[in-house]
């Protein structure tokens, strides 16, 4: 059977982080069999995958604004899909709304991260969480756990990760170490910097964002500019985690990290703080608390220490993440979601 499918990604300003490229591929992968369409900020329609329809819709407007309401419910009536998918809290906070004007369209949202209100996710016909911790407040007949998938990256040879390595830290053989996402409060960069002081290491930081000129200040005051390297914005991450010895995720909070799924797909070990998702995958004893400088700076010494046994203990992880965190994967677990849901109310389409 071939779904019409709707997309919602309320995100603004363009920038791609984990949720956005979770977003894209997995209506990339939709697309391939099914209808979809993808109703998103303006500057997303340059990364909006072949096949896929994409429409304009200003999320920057406020959550109340009539208008957007009025454009949000005229896609939807001239679409007419089976399926609307939000993606997140404000297209779920949106569609709630419009869902008793539709009832005979399936709801249905994922819940990417911690959230205090999730009466708008309740709403839904169906909720997606990305990890068990996320599930838990939901019904069991109307939640699906379905984990971050990533496409799986070409791997780099021998000779071709080593000159990558020599343009990144050219004569410095100390460990590279290597944390990825926006420069923004919630990934907790400036306690990774404090953490860091007297490690011996190399740290690269992939991003950007608003945090980005205060982290440069305080890595230059804490002495570490040396060891530090701002890569900004960069379409090469999957080659980067192959050459890095270690991943490091400081966040406050996450739901299913992605570049957790992207370092353990090409065999990065990883390090974390203990969030949602990450503690359904790796051992305690290489997580640590959130916003906890001397733990963190204590985790990051003894793993420095003990890399060759780290990536021996790491390879059934490794092989676990390339088998289940797929494209492939979530996108197929999604699609019996869809199926189960329509099934329940007897709307399966021909």
């Amino acid at each position: 059977m071939r779904y019409k499918i709707v997309q919602v990604m309320a995100t603004q300003g363009g920038v791609v982080g984990g949720l956005e490229k979770h977003t894209l591929q997995l209506c990339a992968a939709l697309a391939e069999k099914h209808e979809v369409h993808l109703l998103a900020d303006k500057p997303y329609a340059s990364v909006c995958p072949k096949g896929v329809v994409f429409h304009t819709v200003d999320f920057s407007q406020s959550r109340w604004n009539p208008r957007l309401y009025w454009q949000l419910g005229q896609y939807l009536n001239d679409i007419q899909p089976h399926i609307v998918h939000a993606q997140a809290g404000k297209a779920a906070s949106l569609l709630r709304w419009l869902k008793w004007l539709f009832r005979h369209m399936l709801f249905v949202a994922t819940v990417h991260g911690t959230k205090k209100d999730i009466s708008a996710y309740a709403d839904m016909d169906g909720v997606i969480a990305v990890s068990n911790m996320l599930a838990a407040p939901f019904p069991a007949d109307k939640v699906r756990v379905i984990y971050n998938g990533s496409q799986l990256p070409p791997l780099l040879n021998d000779n071709e990760k080593k000159a990558l390595r020599q343009r990144l830290v050219p004569e410095d053989n100390k460990p590279l170490l290597i944390a990825v996402g926006r420069l923004a409060p919630v990934k907790a960069y400036d306690i990774l910097l404090r953490a860091f002081v007297g490690v011996d290491a190399h740290l690269l930081i992939v991003g950007d964002g608003p945090e980005r000129e205060n982290l440069e200040h305080l890595a230059q005051e804490l002495l570490v500019l040396n060891q530090v390297t701002f890569l900004g914005q960069r379409q090469d991450v999957s080659q980067l985690l192959q050459v890095a010895d270690l991943c490091v995720i400081s966040s406050h909070r996450e739901g299913f990290p992605l570049i957790m799924v992207e370092s353990l797909q090409v065999g990065c070990p990883v390090i974390s703080t203990e969030v949602s998702g990450v503690k359904e995958w790796l051992p305690p004893a290489l997580m640590t608390e959130p916003n906890n400088v001397q733990a963190l700076h204590d985790l990051l010494c003894v793993t420095l220490q003990r890399l060759p046994l780290l990536r021996r203990n790491y390879l059934p992880i490794f092989l676990r993440a390339k088998q289940e965190l797929t494209v492939e994967g979530m996108t197929q677990r999604t699609l019996d979601f869809y199926h189960d849901l329509l099934e329940a109310r007897q709307q399966i389409p021909s």
